[in-house]
């Protein structure tokens, strides 16, 4: 050991002590002024310094040898210069002077189909670096962009491992269609279905987690239609380009990534225990006008009770660990570039017996048989493993906060469990494993034609294998004296896309540079899907099964598949440099809509104005960048479930002869058809001023768009009477209309160094229209969010709460006209609140200090309600449910000023037939301002490092989720619980029930180059 540590004080040491030699020299402007906190770097290699107040910079240790010597600085082109460095020499190169750059914000951006450069870009692009997701413990990339983008809303999931965030870009323009921005990976549109096995267990699939954040290099968030348009029919809710790593350096580059760290939830539910339990069941039981001790729930004897007190919350919860290991090699030679990457991780929530596991791999290879020919192909494949909780409604923690009360035991005198709720019982006798196979593949050929004309085809295949195993011990269905079963839900998914683009680029006469792109598209997507049945004593999670096995029960089979084609242009044009114009064009045909509406034309125009290159702009010095743009354009939502338009039917079998008709089996009408049903479309009108000031020092953008939607596609719920039960149509129309603001500040340069970036958005939304339909025409799931003409999507449609009447303790509501009632009625229903936040954003702030580095991230929320869907259980009607400690501001006399009613079992007391009333009691302001990370590193210098096997290393400490300002009484004001439905999912972010508490992590971070 002691030698161990010998060889670690060598390997950092010896190269401190050994004479180095050194490169200085000092950056200037074309003045001659210095700049301060210009990069200069020797080319390939992480060597390097940044200039001081003055620009004087030195590099040291530096090895003998030439190099070429890189010198940059933001506004200003990029400087090489070659120098000989000898054995024990201090090499002073003097000055190196840069010139302004005239193609300032030259940076290129992912656009679909191709890339343009920065300053030519005339739609609204966020650009997201790959390395602000890599770093951050989610369980999947999207949940990471929270806070990085202006008009980019993430809530992210809950504490469930694998569980999905729900993405808005610009609001939301969408009731019964996904309202989810398109997904686009290295030009493939994945699917993105987050229902494939429903809401089962309290939480939807998340289609986003097999991609590695290691594997990422950039994101584009597409906004307005002159950069959403050239997807058509499905831009209108934004698109997420994801863009893959490939080689960048001559040299064989290695990277290995290690995370380790620990969870636990944000908040931990407070219940009551067994004394607070009998002592206000028995209240409420006299209060009904009983005498003698209550009957509990469960026909607990109160003996038993009072020696019985149980804490399902903790029997729920534990301390999740966190695993996550990525290697990597990349190389860009003369006629070869590659990436490769592997990764594996192992996210434990703290939610007991609930893990995550992810093993992927990923190969980028580009190769160039001549300047004219290129070839590339792109493959991943990944193994995900979920092993799965009950949680929310379904169970585990949520029956911790429910219906598993302080009076019941764990098990009970034979040491056996107990067959009241328990749910350590039902986890420890249910094994339910997701294991999600996937691979992403794609091959793609660029012919250069000449100079001026390019041509690109690709062809991409997307596999995804789905099984979700269940294995239910006899001892869960003592009702049937069941032996137990093992159920499988099977998914397989193919999506094939092929495309080509011809491309041309030409400048006439120096003045006028032109660009256009005209492609075709086809994409097939077909899905099948199998849930078998089988006896106990099949019981093996990765046994083969077989449908002719004794043991089989039942089996139910499926497929649905569709298809998009389509045409695109796009044009470009730029007059000498600083007016800038681009038109697009899709036509978009699709079978998942009616035969008379078949095909959607989605066209855009744009126009931008580089300000700062007018003349009358050269005497602005502080103004090095200007920029104004317009833009307009239809684009459209296609996202929703196939053979809608379809009329369909259902067949209920008929086991007893006295069901049905005679015994014969029912078949019925589900779904009306209808042949005209078509795509919703998005006109949207954009206007934005990007600047730069003190030579780009700060640099933001300031836009305000107008989105107005038609066509709204809503699946309505009709009376049986009409022999239908639902019934697909046009009919909605919806505003979104906001203003988004984003600024990044250089504040101090130098040794120290601190940079700024802030962003902040306002959306307005309102329904508009909803034809001649009513506001429950469709719901938002079971928690009373409704379409109401004139409020938002997700309108919190309720009853008025008043408070209690110190008489008698009972309710008071509010009737439609505002006079007080003491009977709830859902005709007295009115808009009330809404789900969808007035204001978000995030500031992050980076500190530099020599080796040392620190980013603080805060998230905020403003506006907006939560809607407490399980408090109406917990501190509403006594029941078999475990209440909150408020419950105890209850009234209890004549004269209490209380905020809940009197106790009790009787739900006619509150003037309702069911003990869950729907009011704005529930209703809780859903503003929040979050402490998302804080991440404190160190990276080695080159000194610490020469003599090892590395080229760079650092390593890190971060949490996440450390603190959370807010005036909402429950667990967690950011939700993204488990929804039934799109429609759920676009009106009823911001309702909890029992909803599991975001993770709070503490992590330690590795990076190492070789």
């Amino acid at each position: 050991m002691k030698k161990i540590y010998v060889l670690i004080m060598v390997v950092f040491l010896l190269p401190a002590i050994t004479i180095a030699q050194s490169i200085s020299g000092k950056v200037l402007d074309q003045t001659g002024l210095g700049l301060p906190g210009a990069s200069v770097i020797l080319e390939g290699t992480t060597t390097g310094a940044t200039t001081d107040m003055d620009g004087n910079f030195k590099i040291t240790p530096v090895k003998p040898g030439e190099y070429i010597l890189v010198a940059k600085f933001l506004g200003f082109k990029t400087l090489t210069k070659a120098v000989t460095v000898n054995a024990g020499q201090d090499l002073n190169i003097g000055a190196l002077t840069l010139s302004e750059d005239a193609e300032l914000l030259d940076e290129v951006v992912v656009v679909g189909y191709g890339v343009q450069r920065q300053r030519e870009v005339t739609g609204t692009i966020s650009k997201i670096n790959g390395s602000v997701v890599q770093e951050l413990p989610v369980p999947s990339f999207n949940a990471a962009l929270q806070g990085q983008a202006a008009g980019v809303q993430v809530t992210t999931g809950s504490g469930l491992a694998g569980s999905s965030s729900v993405v808005r870009v610009r609001g939301i323009a969408s009731i019964s269609a996904g309202g989810d921005p398109l997904y686009v990976v290295d030009g493939i549109p994945i699917s993105q279905d987050g229902f494939l096995n429903g809401n089962e267990g309290g939480m939807n699939s998340n289609p986003l987690s097999f991609l590695n954040p290691n594997d990422i290099e950039s994101i584009e968030i597409l906004k307005d239609a002159a950069s959403t348009g050239i997807y058509g029919s499905r831009g209108a809710n934004g698109v997420i380009l994801i863009s893959t790593k490939r080689g960048k350096s001559e040299k064989l580059k290695v990277d290995f990534n290690a995370n380790v760290g620990l969870a636990t939830p944000t908040a931990r539910p407070d219940m009551l225990n067994s004394d607070e339990f009998l002592q206000l069941y028995q209240e409420a039981w006299e209060n009904d006008g009983n005498v003698g001790p209550a009957k509990l729930p469960g026909n607990i004897s109160w003996e038993d009770a009072r020696q019985t007190n149980t804490d399902w919350v903790d029997e729920a919860i534990g301390l999740g660990v966190k695993h996550n290991y990525s290697l990597s090699a990349s190389r860009a030679i003369k006629n070869l570039n590659y990436y490769i990457n592997g990764s594996y991780e192992d996210n434990s929530s703290y939610l007991i017996g609930n893990s995550f596991e992810r093993a992927s791999a990923r190969a980028n290879v580009d190769y160039k048989v001549n300047d004219d020919l290129k070839f590339g192909v792109n493959t991943n494949f990944t193994r995900a493993v979920n092993d799965r909780v009950d949680a929310a409604w379904s169970g585990g923690l949520g029956a911790a906060m429910s219906t598993a009360l302080p009076i019941y035991p764990i098990f009970d005198s034979a040491g056996e469990y107990t067959q009241l709720t328990n749910p350590v019982r039902d986890r420890e006798l249910k094994d339910w494993v997701t294991t999600e196979y996937r691979s992403l593949n794609g091959i793609s050929a660029d012919y250069r034609i000449n100079d001026k004309l390019n041509v690109r085809a690709t062809g991409n295949y997307e596999y995804v294998d789905i099984r979700d195993d269940k294995f239910e011990d006899g001892q869960l269905n003592t009702a049937d004296n069941s032996p137990g079963f093992a159920d499988r839900n099977s998914t397989w998914i193919n999506n094939y896309n092929y495309n080509a683009v011809i491309q041309y680029n030409d400048v006439i006469n120096e003045d006028h540079k032109v660009g256009g792109m005209v492609g075709y598209e086809y994409q097939y997507f077909n899905r099948k899907w199998r849930y078998d049945q089988y006896l106990q004593s099949v019981d093996r999670r990765d046994q083969d099964y077989s449908t002719d096995s004794t043991e089989y029960r039942r089996g139910v089979t499926g497929l649905e598949e569709y298809s998009f084609r389509s045409v695109f242009a796009r044009a470009n044009y730029v007059y000498k440099g600083k007016y800038i114009a681009q038109g697009t064009f899709r036509m978009d045909g699709s079978s998942k809509f009616g035969p008379n509406k078949r095909y959607g034309y989605f066209p855009s125009a744009s126009i931008g104005w580089l300000i700062t290159e007018e003349d009358f702009m050269k005497n602005f010095e502080v103004l090095s960048f200007l920029k104004a743009k317009l833009s307009y354009g239809i684009t459209g939502n296609a996202n929703i479930p196939n053979n809608v338009w379809r009329q369909t039917w259902q067949t209920t079998e008929v086991s007893n002869p006295d069901d049905g008709y005679n015994g014969v089996d029912i078949t019925y009408p589900t779904n009306l058809d209808n042949p005209d049903l078509q795509w919703e479309t998005s006109n949207t009108f954009d206007a934005g001023l990007e600047f730069g000031i003190l030579e780009d020092r700060i640099h933001g953008e300031f836009t305000f768009y107008r989105k107005y939607s038609t066509n709204v596609l809503m699946n309505l719920q009709v009376p049986r009477v009409y022999g239908f039960g639902s019934y697909w149509d046009n009919v909605g129309e919806i505003l979104n209309r906001g203003v988004e603001f984003s600024i990044k500040t250089r504040n101090l340069v130098g040794e120290f160094k601190w940079t700024t970036d802030f962003n902040i958005a306002n959306n307005y939304n309102e329904i508009t229209s909803i034809g001649d339909y009513s506001e429950d025409a469709v719901s938002g799931g079971t928690n009373d969010t409704r379409i109401v003409v004139g409020s938002p999507v997700g309108t919190n449609f309720l009853v008025r709460y008043v408070g209690v009447d110190p008489a008698d303790g009972r309710p008071i509501y509010l009737d439609v006209d505002g006079n007080q009632t003491k009977d709830w009625d859902p005709a007295n229903r009115v808009a009330v609140g809404d789900v969808l936040p007035d204001v978000v954003g995030g500031l992050t702030n980076t500190f530099q200090y020599k080796a040392w580095d620190l980013s603080v991230l805060v998230y905020y929320s403003f506006g907006g309600k939560i809607y407490d869907s399980s408090s109406k259980r917990q501190l509403g009607v006594v029941t078999d449910w475990n209440m909150r400690p408020e419950i105890f501001d209850r009234w209890q006399q004549p004269g209490d000023l209380a905020r809940y009613p009197r106790l009790t079992l009787n739900t006619d007391t509150y003037g309702s037939a069911t003990p869950w009333i729907n009011t704005d009691l529930w209703l809780h302001d859903a503003s929040y301002v979050r402490l998302r990370r804080v991440a404190l590193g160190y990276t080695f210098q080159e000194s610490q490092l020469m003599g090892s096997f590395f080229t760079r290393a650092r390593i890190a400490v971060s949490g996440t989720n450390l603190l959370t300002w807010t005036r909402f009484p429950g667990l967690d004001p950011e939700i993204a619980r488990d929804f039934e439905n799109n429609a759920d999912r676009n009106m009823s972010v911001g309702i909890t029930y029992l909803t599991p508490p975001q993770e709070r992590t503490f992590n330690i971070h590795l990076n190492l180059s070789f």
